[in-house]
Order: C-alpha cells, then structure tokens, then sequence
C-alpha cells in the first residue's frame, strides 16, 4: 500500500473518533438543541405551551434597548442638542 494511502487511512480513522466523541458530548447537543429551537421560532413563531423564559414575564416588548439609547445620545451630542436641557436657573424670590 502507497504511503498515502496509510495517511489518508489514519486521518478518516482520527475523525471517526472525533466524531464520536463530539456525538457523546451533552454540549454539542445542547448546542443543537437550541440552533433547532431557534430557526422553528424564527419559522413559526413561539411555541405557545413552552415555559416562559427567564425574564420574558415582566420584560415590556415596547422597551428599547440600551444600544438604541446610546446610539441615540451619540446622535444628539453629534449635534449638539442637549437630550435634556440644563434646568433654568432659580429666580430670586426676593428681588424687586
């Protein structure tokens, strides 16, 4: 047998093994687990008799993001427009 064939022979051998032991990991297919739960949502929407997800209770959807605030700041202060105006100053309750 040619040299290469025994290289190629070790290397399909080293794959074998490597696949198997990726198949026995509980991270892989956890891993699997929620790419499939997250292309049947993204498909057909959430599933209705699954749990809540932490959080998911009490988080309003209408709420923006943090990044969406502070790209909206930097916008403001691009231009120069205060996003809250200074307060005006108190006026003297005893001038005349």
């Amino acid at each position: 047998m040619a040299p290469w064939g025994l290289i190629i022979r070790a290397v399909m051998a080293m794959e074998d093994i490597f696949v198997q032991r990726l198949l026995a990991s509980p991270s892989f297919h956890h891993v699997v687990r929620r790419i499939h739960r997250g292309v049947n949502e993204a498909r057909y929407g959430r599933d209705p008799s699954e749990p809540l997800r932490r959080g998911e209770a009490t988080a309003d959807p209408n709420q923006r993001g943090f990044l969406s605030h502070f790209i909206e700041e930097l916008g403001h202060q691009a231009r120069g427009k205060a996003t809250q105006p200074p307060p005006a100053p108190p006026r003297d309750i005893h001038k005349k």
